[in-house]
Order: structure tokens, then sequence, then C-alpha cells
């Protein structure tokens, strides 16, 4: 998956200084979901797929926000995206639905992006360390 164009996301609330630029043509994988949970949560999901590029963004980009921030921004971005058309729409089971949905998105993603978080890390550092 390629971004065709580039989008702003602000961190906690609308127009907050803490936001995040996503450039266009920015290359990611869609949600990383393991086959496990393949069954409940597809790759690619229009609900998901803004969320998981910006999650990706951060984790390859933005590792200043840190691993446990970057996971609690990707939950953050799932609600804010998503949540707000079925309140609005009065989709209350739908919204239970969903929320149970990001809410186990959320708690796979933390108990396995420790993986890529320090895999990235290594290959960035062994990047560094070959150059010099």
């Amino acid at each position: 998956w390629i971004t065709t164009e580039w989008f702003r996301y602000y961190v906690g609330e609308l127009n907050s200084n803490d936001y995040i630029d996503v450039p266009a043509w920015f290359e990611f994988d869609g949600a990383s979901v393991p086959n496990i949970f393949g069954i409940f949560i597809q790759k690619v999901e229009p609900d998901t797929i803004m969320s998981a590029c910006l999650h990706d963004y951060l984790y390859i980009h933005r590792r200043e926000y840190g691993r446990i921030k970057s996971d609690q921004i990707f939950l953050e971005s799932l609600i804010i995206y998503n949540i707000p058309h079925f309140i609005k729409n009065k989709e209350y089971i739908t919204w239970l639905i969903y929320m149970f949905k990001y809410i186990l998105m959320y708690t796979g993603l933390f108990i396995w992006s420790w993986f890529v978080w320090y895999k990235i890390e290594k290959r960035v550092k062994a990047l560094f360390t070959n150059m010099f």
C-alpha cells in the first residue's frame, strides 16, 4: 500500500500542537495481523487502513514517540476515525462491536509490536554502524 497524498493526524485533540504529517508516497503494509486473528480482523479494511498507515509511519520515521505511545496513538486514531459515525447515527450495537474489535487489535499490537520495534531499531543501528 502507498499513500497517494499526505495527511495530518492531530494527537490528543484537533488542532493540537502535537501532530504527525504522513507524506504522500509513503509505503506501508496495512495492518500487520497475526494469522490467528485473521478470522476477525483483515489486513486491509476501510476502517483501519489510515490507522495502520499512521502506525507504520510512527514506527519507521517518528521513533521519538516510542513504542508504547505509538501504539496508543494507533488505538486513538482507530476510535477518532470511526466511532463518531456510529454514535451520530445511533448505531450503539455496531459501536460496541467495533470498540471490541479495536481493543482486540490494540491488545494484539501491544503484545507483538515489541518484536517489530526492536527489529527496526537493530537495522537502523546496523546501518549507521556500517556507515562510519
